[in-house]
């Protein structure tokens, strides 16, 4: 586990209007605000379309990280999670969960790989002012995952 102590900066309330797309947005919005270290703690509404990391197929071993992708349109759902940075780049790392309208309010869930706003969305964001987040490939999977500084970092 890894652990640390965070100083809180400003916060903000997004609206994402229609045709929005979501990581685009919400990154160039992360850097024109000079923001490279953030949760985002909450955010609800209705996406035209998202690209998850999931699958409809079996999985002969749900341990390694999924290759697969599914698109789904027209959902509503809520989401959270945080903005780092990878070798310098600004990061916008979200997992949603969703309901697709036109399929009884059929359950997706998983890594937020693109989404195009449909009505609107709202993004509750807090920066984090210490320690500075960094998104590093983990040492099992190789997948990115939040580290600290460790300048700041408890254990």
């Amino acid at each position: 586990m890894r652990a640390a102590k965070v100083t809180l900066g400003r916060r903000w309330m997004l609206v994402l209007e229609p045709g929005d797309e979501v990581l685009a947005t919400v990154t160039r919005w992360a850097e024109r605000e000079g923001v490279t270290s953030a949760t985002v703690d909450m955010f609800f509404g209705v996406l035209r379309s998202a690209r998850l990391i999931a699958t409809n197929g079996s999985m002969d071993d749900p341990e390694p990280p999924l290759p697969d992708q599914v698109e789904v349109a027209y959902l509503e759902g809520v989401g959270a999670g945080s903005i780092g940075t990878v070798g310098g780049r600004t990061v916008v790392h979200l997992h949603l969960a969703a309901g697709a309208k036109g399929e009884g309010g059929a359950a997706y869930a998983g890594h937020l790989l693109a989404a195009e706003t449909h009505y609107t969305l709202e993004m509750v964001v807090q920066e984090v002012l210490d320690p500075v987040f960094r998104l590093e490939p983990d040492a099992v999977f190789g997948i990115n995952c939040l580290h600290f500084d460790e300048a700041t970092a408890v254990s």
